[in-house]
């Protein structure tokens, strides 16, 4: 509990990211398994990055706590702060790579023509797009949350 008591607020706003970006990767598990236009239209590595985003920031928030003496104290630093850096470009190219791959789809699902438009805007179709926004929001919440995080220190002052 005495580790609890020494996170700043830049170490909850970490946290926050990744939990957002867990979030993302449950969203985006449901959408892929549920049936509709984007059932099984897996994007290559997008679980992965994000898993290794969340990792990484769950880890930044780790090193935070410790506090190294001499020479291991920059040491930490440094890899912390690359972890807070590596972990919202792990979660843009996740949001890239997802706008991508449902660009297309979205824009067959919401904006056909008035022949097409029956057929295409099924109940399973439409919620399958509206998981696919969700998810992308939930990704792009996490990006900025971890960008923020990444200029607040790990953890509190001693007095």
């Amino acid at each position: 509990m005495n580790v609890i008591k020494k996170f700043s607020v830049g170490a909850w706003i970490t946290l926050v990211a990744a939990v957002m970006a867990l979030v993302s990767v449950i969203v985006y598990t449901v959408n892929i398994g549920s049936a509709g236009y984007f059932q099984n239209a897996a994007v290559s590595n997008l679980t992965v990055f994000c898993v290794l985003a969340v990792a990484a920031l769950a880890a930044a928030v780790a090193l935070g706590q410790i506090k190294p003496s001499g020479s291991a104290a920059s040491l930490v630093e440094l890899v912390q702060g690359a972890l807070q850096i590596a972990a919202p470009v792990l979660l843009t190219l996740c949001l890239a790579n997802l706008v991508a791959a449902r660009a297309e789809g979205l824009g067959f699902i919401y904006f056909s023509n008035a022949d097409v438009i029956k057929e295409v805007q099924t109940p399973a179709n439409l919620a399958s797009a509206t998981g696919t926004i969700a998810n992308m929001v939930c990704l792009a919440a996490a990006m900025v949350i971890g960008m923020v995080g990444a200029f607040c220190g790990l953890r509190k002052k001693e007095k």
